[in-house]
């Protein structure tokens, strides 16, 4: 099939369009200039798609390759970073692509790479846009375009794909013109030069070829002499194209490095445990089914390109069995019949397409283009079997969508003409509309939306991802006296550690899996999770790798940071926002120069150790929790509450900054239900029904509230819904539990642990309810009346229900300080310390003054209002020093504020007037806490 790199034909028909008097059709001119407006409008949407920081953490080793390459003016051969497989054959073809990011990197760092990246693809993009006929409407085309490019969009990297994505248009363009200029084929040979120097996929190339070759071949009158000259000069491109594979670095074998790579990757090991390896059916199964929204626009776009090809079909074959008399015309007035005078012109068209060597396809239909269909069945296969081939499924399939659609709106354009040549084309609709949706597609992606529907967590940025590359704990590991060897299990860290510290310094494995190969990477696997899961053996593996510095990332595996953390042989010499650095005990010069004082960032932080900015904290925050949870699973509880301590000072900091934080709020909750589960309590105990102790209730309370705050501000966060639900049912608070599980239930599942856990809480929501029943009557004539009921509303769970009966039953003035101090521990436990403090500031004063001020101060304490509450607390100890809440409050107060000093004496008076062995007990912990920071 010709294709043509021209505007839009002109109209002929002298009443179809508007002149300005001097012949020059203005209808043509303003057509055309919309149309370039559009696909400007179009390339803005791409490049602005393009436009997010940098994360993909392979840039690194290619980026050092490229700076080696440059200075020693030789491509590698063998393996150069890594201490496992050091003289392992290494085809490395992406060597043109390496030096380019060099360069680049050098003059104009990952701002200036960011850019060429966008540039680039928005040039492939135009290139594949403009490669059309004449009569193929562009609108039409962009439409057609659109779902492909946020599927293109999603792996917009600074990768060697990106120039791929060049070669493969160049490609795709030349095969679809090459019919209507020959000499074209010329430059396939040209274009794969470069790609087999780039790119591993510089296969495509060949296969691409091999498509349109077969579709020449099943064209009508293929082999006519007409086409002699036309497939001498195909041919000639096609060896020539082939033979340029073996013009790379590495000969012969470059040439066959796809099967290679091919192989290493069919290995299920990788398909299984690397994302971008994952074939789309495992990637549902996993990711909670159809729900995910990117997997959503893939198979849309998949199946927007299946309708390219049955839509245009079925309605050729419609107007092919449906006579359409309005395309006779009459016979015309100079005496010649039509029938020869279209005779006439048939031979004049038959001999101009002989001369030409060209087999084009009607202008005024549609064909079935076998090279389209082969092309979209062979990268809609290769998408369908790993996430990675996204990119170019999306090139192609998108260019294939929009020719077919293009093609068929052309043709019932050109039909519509045919049957009233008087008539004029509505363009202005269409043209509008693309308009509209093209730029709302700018507007949602520029203002955030987009990517918080996908759930990707991008933002827009040219940059580095914040908090996402390790720079500073990498560059730790290079330093004196540091080993020699790295392992980290995070492969990406590894590449940034050959940035940095490479070639002279080696690693475990990095992300060159056909480097490392499955044996190898399988080993890696293995000792990850060993020491996540704190087997005995890893200690001894470690010291036969040579006890390598080990750099742990928090996000992923905070697990082996904890087992490492937890041994007594390895210490922590660096904690940051994003990763830890471990390393043996036998580095003495490194453990006693840089070993990490958990407690001490607490008590004694010194500034350069305090996180900056909220994301940062944020970062820090979430890293506490983490290793809180997996000190918890280790059963070291002292670890463990160090981190919490630790982490709730972040979260002071991020919710002074920021008071409505999300984050500042939930991670409060997170840490203090943390607190809670490190109390042991594993059965449901319904203390809400029992006098305050802050022994057994703050914690607990506190975590309600904050968490209830963070759903105030954020509503429908999952974590904090759960973790609220749980709160409630951990006291058996079952009325107040029963709807957070049910919004709980209703939110849009983000990956297959979401899925499942709503899955389970729907049976859950059921028995909640079941267990509720109804309402009990609350109508009553007497006080005794109003203690059953009161009674039987507590002992159902109904919590709320109870303090708000007895609000309304026991007036203010005449309330006692048992009933207030009754409504206001309800109300605590239902996390509204605010409403909890008015009433017991309300209503008859306590025996003991003391105690109101008390219980005022861990209401504020519950918000976590430090200095309010340490005032009361203080207002309290003038009335009566002596009372055990008091001066246990005010140590947990001290000991959170880093006052070591002063919650240590707290918890020494604490300890003496505890009531029983539980409290003492907890009394003790805070003194243990605290102890070695006595000293000035």
């Amino acid at each position: 099939m010709s294709m043509e790199i021209t505007p839009a034909r002109k109209p002929r028909s002298p009443k179809a369009s508007a002149t300005d008097g001097s012949g020059v059709d203005r209808s043509f001119w303003t057509g055309y200039f919309v149309d370039g407006c559009l696909i400007a409008l179009f390339l803005v949407l791409a490049f602005l798609l393009g436009v997010f920081p940098l994360k993909d953490t392979d840039f690194w080793w290619h980026l050092r390759t490229g700076d080696l390459i440059r200075s020693t003016g030789s491509v590698p051969t063998h393996d150069l970073y890594t201490f496992t497989v050091p003289d392992h054959p290494w085809i490395d073809l992406h060597w043109i692509f390496q030096v380019l990011i060099s360069w680049g990197y050098e003059h104009g760092g990952v701002i200036a790479l960011n850019i060429a990246k966008c540039i680039i693809t928005c040039a492939s993009l135009l290139f594949l846009i403009i490669c059309k006929r004449r009569e193929w409407p562009v609108w039409c085309m962009l439409l057609a375009w659109l779902p492909a490019l946020l599927v293109l969009s999603g792996r917009m990297y600074i990768r060697p794909e990106t120039l791929t994505l060049f070669y493969l248009a160049a490609f795709l363009g030349i095969l679809t013109a090459w019919d209507r200029i020959p000499w074209l084929a010329f430059l396939l040979p040209v274009v794969q030069l470069a790609w087999v120097n780039t790119q591993g996929l510089f296969v495509l190339g060949p296969i691409l070829l091999g498509f349109a070759l077969v579709d020449a071949v099943f064209r009508r009158q293929a082999f006519a002499e007409s086409r002699k000259r036309w497939w001498k000069i195909v041919g000639v491109s096609t060896v020539l194209t082939g033979l340029v594979c073996f013009i790379n670095p590495y000969g012969i074998r470059g040439a066959l490095y796809p099967l290679e790579l091919a192989g290493t990757m069919g290995n299920p090991i990788f398909s299984e445990t690397i994302a971008e390896l994952t074939p789309i059916p495992v990637f549902i199964r996993r990711n909670g089914g159809w729900s995910n929204l990117p997997l959503q626009i893939h198979v849309a776009t998949m199946v927007l390109g299946a309708l390219s090809f049955v839509i245009p079909m079925v309605w050729t074959v419609l107007r092919r069995m449906q006579p359409d008399s309005s395309l006779a015309e009459p016979e015309p007035k100079g005496g010649k019949s039509k029938g020869s005078e279209s005779k006439k012109d048939g031979k004049s068209a038959k001999a101009k397409r002989k001369k030409k060597g060209s087999v084009e396809a009607p202008s005024t239909g549609w064909r079935l283009s076998l090279f389209r269909l082969l092309l979209f069945a062979a990268f809609s296969a290769l998408s369908w079997r790993a996430t990675r081939n996204s990119h170019q499924f999306a090139a192609v399939v998108g260019a294939i969508t929009a020719w077919n659609f293009a093609e068929w709106a052309g043709a019932i354009n050109a039909r519509r003409l045919k049957q009233a040549p008087e008539g004029r084309s509505l363009k202005a609709i269409p043209r509008a509309a693309t308009f509209l949706t093209i730029a709302l597609m700018i507007v949602l992606i520029g203002s955030g939306k987009f990517y918080a529907w996908t759930g990707e967590g991008r933002i827009i940025g040219l940059g580095e991802e914040p908090l996402w590359f390790p720079h500073e704990a990498v560059k730790f590991c290079g330093k004196i006296g540091m080993p020699e060897r790295f392992l980290s299990f995070h492969d990406g860290y590894s590449a940034l550690y050959e940035y940095h510290n490479g070639p002279e310094r080696k690693t475990f494995a990095d992300a060159r899996l056909e480097v490392i190969g499955p044996e190898l990477y399988e080993r890696y696997l293995d000792l990850k999770q060993r020491i996540a899961g704190n087997a005995s053996s890893w200690p001894r593996e470690l010291d036969e790798l040579g006890r390598p510095a080990v750099l742990v990332g928090h996000v992923d595996n905070f697990m082996a940071g904890a087992s490492l953390m937890a041994n007594p042989h390895w210490r922590c010499v660096w904690f940051d926002s994003i990763a830890a650095v471990f390393v043996h005990e036998s580095y003495t010069g490194a453990v006693q120069t840089h070993t990490v004082d958990f407690n001490a960032l607490h008590f004694r932080p010194e500034p350069s150790q305090v996180p900056k900015g909220s994301a940062a904290l944020i970062a820090s925050a979430k890293a506490m929790w983490s290793y809180a949870q997996g000190f918890y699973s280790l059963k070291r509880k002292d670890l463990a509450r160090s981190m919490i301590l630790i982490g709730l000072d972040y979260t002071r900091r991020i919710r002074a900054s920021l008071p409505n934080s999300l984050e500042g709020w939930k991670l409060t909750g997170q840490m203090d239900s943390m607190r809670d589960v490190l109390s042991e309590a594993d059965q449901v105990i319904p203390r809400y029904r029992y006098p305050f102790d802050p022994v057994f209730d703050l914690t607990t309370a506190r975590a309600t509230f904050a968490l209830k705050r963070a759903n105030e501000i954020a509503q429908g966060d999952f974590l904090s819904l759960l973790l609220l639900g749980r709160a409630y049912e951990q006291r058996g608070m079952d009325e107040a539990a029963l709807p957070v599980a049910e919004e709980l239930i209703q939110l849009h599942p983000i990956n297959q642990q979401q899925l499942m856990t709503q899955e389970s809480s729907r049976e859950h929501v059921a028995q909640l309810a079941r267990k509720l029943g109804t309402m009990p009557a609350t109508d009553w004539s007497n006080l005794g009346e109003l203690d059953q009921i009161v009674t039987r509303l507590l002992s159902a769970g109904r919590a709320g229900s109870a303090a708000d009966l007895m609000e309304r039953a026991y007036p203010v003035a005449s309330r006692t300080w048992e009933i207030s101090d009754r409504i206001a521990t309800l109300r605590l436990h239902l996390g509204e310390p605010e409403k909890a403090r008015q009433i017991w500031q309300g209503g008859l004063p306590p025996a003991k003054p003391a105690t109101r001020s008390t219980r005022v101060a861990m209401s504020y304490l519950v918000q976590d209002d430090l200095d309010q509450a340490r005032r009361s607390f203080h207002e309290a100890i003038e009335s009566d020093p002596n009372q055990f809440e008091l001066r246990y409050g005010l140590a947990v107060l001290e000991q959170e504020a880093g006052h070591a000093q002063a919650a240590f004496r707290e918890a020494t008076l604490a300890e003496k007037l505890a009531p029983d062995d539980t409290s003492r007990n907890a009394a003790r912990l805070i003194l243990s806490d605290t102890r070695r920071f006595q000293q000035p």
